[in-house]
């Protein structure tokens, strides 16, 4: 009984976990869009309301808002802030999860795959859902007991087992379509054998390298009629969404005197409590706003630096730290970090008599404050007050404000010269008219006002804007031919397989060789290419491999050895790099499907009336 009471009071947690689980990851679906699934959750679909529609499908915004609430409270519980950036990430993540499960479900339906109780039953009993294995009371010693969850399974004592059995329900009929997808997917022992070669045996080769890079003589810059050709006969590769040009005043957020003087108070209290005995390693644990002062599990490191000598700490730091002797706590100390109290574990030279200090700190920023941070604010709020009675330009003047011009910015902006990640700027441009002013605008570093000065139409760009951008594309385009038509007659020059004579008789060529690299990894001077790997793979031994072009440059390469094929080590292998190259293979063909589906699919993104 006790275990059945343990599930019924755990069901809404263990619920919500398994809805988390099934959409959490890209090869999601099932259960969202379902409208059954979802009323029995909700209690209702509120299609007037859907935050995205898929192919007329609803997706309603208290899914994705719980959903949201829950990544946001996991990120909290973890340490982490949740910050803008942190949010419009979780927001983006979120809503292409849910666009995807939509739309792998519609695909269930339209193939009208279903499951059985017996496939139910079998799931349940094989692969038991994840968040049942952490329930105390199917674990022996924090383990995953499976004699006492069958048991449990066994002998229900109510309908504690159905919202798991409809999750399965759910989730079975998904895995059967990814199943029918895989199967399309091939893998022949040519290929297993080929991944083995690449892993495994190394190649040695020499190399011609002809770089585009060294045709640098006026021949090969465009004319202004070709530049000019190019422009009007290529207009798509010059198109411009609309772009918006912001003004705005910022109020920096930054510490005052008085913050600083609190800082050093709290740093000089701490400094009383050592010297009245307190152990050093706890205060740390307690005080210390170093965030490398935390273990990955959370536990502290009781301000712990380790071993360092001259250079390595910022020079108020160091100074403090090796002029101090062993036992002895000096501080605070000023740096940019903040004030530090420093304890002098020990002293020691290294091997060349150079000296080294072991220290632990306790850290204390200097954050603004409150009282700093709504004097701020009211500057800002002055300036927009006077923004309202007089006009912009006018406020400026009165408060002794400048602004600054942002480089034109698109819908889709997120990251701002100056100012980081910050999505604000281009929700506010895209969404007023010329001349119109936000409220107050809090980003990581200051508060801000925005104007919007100017919107530029979306088109064509002005060939004045684009021309250096031709001239590169122009220039490399023929510098590339000359590297190709060098590499062609070289090919053809090449009789004895002297690579290292051909390349000092001509500048443009450079000679590498021999080296050595299985094909997973890199050529010194050559890198790793696709292109190269295939044709390595198919060479034999002492051949000469026509021209092969690389990223702006053409090699001409010869194989002079490749390791001997171990057929004992091949066999031990096989199987494992089958498996993982079926994996590899069906997860690139399922995401790649999953793409093709959104783009096929009619989706109404409803975010704006939502954030």
């Amino acid at each position: 009984m006790g275990l059945m009471n343990t599930m019924r009071n755990r069901m809404h947690v263990i619920l919500w976990i398994l809805l988390i689980l099934f959409i959490g990851s890209m090869t999601v679906g099932g259960l969202v869009g379902g409208a059954d699934i979802i009323n029995q959750i909700f209690g209702r679909v509120d299609v007037s309301r859907a935050i995205a529609v898929v192919n007329g499908e609803t997706i309603p915004p208290d899914l994705f808002f719980h959903q949201l609430d829950h990544r946001l409270e996991q990120a909290r519980s973890q340490g982490a802030e949740v910050d803008s950036r942190n949010l419009d990430f979780e927001r983006e993540r979120i809503f292409n999860e849910l666009i995807e499960a939509t739309i792998i479900n519609q695909e269930i339906k339209k193939r009208k795959i279903s499951v059985t109780a017996e496939e139910i039953y079998f799931e349940l009993i094989n692969n038991p859902p994840p968040t049942l294995k952490t329930i105390p009371d199917f674990q022996t010693d924090g383990v995953f007991n499976q004699a006492k969850y069958l048991a449990a399974l066994r002998n229900p004592q109510g309908d504690e087992w159905r919202p798991i059995e409809d999750y399965v329900r759910q989730y079975l009929p998904r895995q059967k379509l990814f199943n029918e997808l895989r199967s399309g997917v091939y893998v022949s022992l040519n290929d297993i054998k080929n991944e083995y070669i690449i892993q495994n045996l190394e190649h040695t080769i020499s190399a011609l390298i002809i770089r585009a890079s060294k045709f640098t003589d006026s021949t090969f810059e465009p004319t202004k009629d070709e530049m000019e050709n190019y422009y009007f006969l290529n207009p798509n590769e010059f198109e411009q969404t609309e772009q918006r040009i912001l003004d705005y005043v910022e109020w920096a957020k930054s510490p005052s005197k008085d913050d600083s003087l609190i800082s050093k108070q709290t740093a000089e209290d701490i400094l009383n409590q050592l010297s009245k005995g307190s152990d050093f390693a706890q205060l740390a644990n307690e005080y210390s706003e170093d965030p490398g002062n935390r273990d990955p599990d959370g536990k502290g490191r009781g301000g712990d630096l380790g071993w360092f000598g001259s250079g390595q700490m910022v020079e108020p730091f160091e100074k403090a730290a090796f002029s101090g002797k062993k036992g002895h706590i000096v501080g605070p100390v000023l740096t940019d970090f903040g004030f530090h109290i420093i304890q002098i574990k020990d002293i020691r030279t290294d091997k060349e008599n150079q000296k080294e200090v072991h220290a632990s700190h306790i850290l204390i920023k200097i954050d603004m404050g409150p009282s700093t941070r709504n004097h701020i604010r009211g500057q800002a709020n002055q300036f927009l007050f006077d923004v309202e009675d007089f006009g912009f330009d006018e406020a400026l003047v009165k408060n002794n404000n400048t602004f600054k011009s942002m480089r034109p910015i698109t819908e889709n902006s997120s990251f701002i010269p100056s100012f980081g990640y910050f999505t604000e700027p281009a929700k506010f441009g895209f969404n007023n008219k010329i001349g119109a002013h936000s409220e107050i605008i809090e980003s990581d570093q200051s508060f801000v006002i925005f104007r919007l000065d100017s919107i530029i139409a979306s088109g064509t760009k002005e060939y004045e804007s684009v021309s250096n951008q031709i001239r590169n594309k122009l220039r490399n385009s023929k510098r590339i031919v000359a590297a190709k038509a060098i590499s062609d007659k070289l090919m053809e020059e090449i009789s004895d397989g002297n690579l290292k004579e051909i390349a000092e008789s001509n500048e443009n060529v450079e000679f590498v060789g021999p080296v050595s690299s299985n094909l997973s990894n890199s050529f010194n001077k050559i890198g790793k290419h696709e292109s190269v790997v295939g044709a390595l793979l198919a060479a034999e031994v002492g051949q000469i491999l026509p021209p092969i072009e690389t990223s702006q440059t053409y090699v001409i390469i010869k194989l002079e050895s490749r390791e001997e094929f171990d057929q004992v080590d091949w066999e031990v292998k096989k199987d494992l790099l089958k498996k993982d190259l079926s994996n590899q293979r069906e997860n690139e063909f399922i995401r790649n499907w999953i793409k093709r589906m959104k783009d096929e699919s009619e989706i109404v993104d409803n975010r704006n009336f939502f954030f």
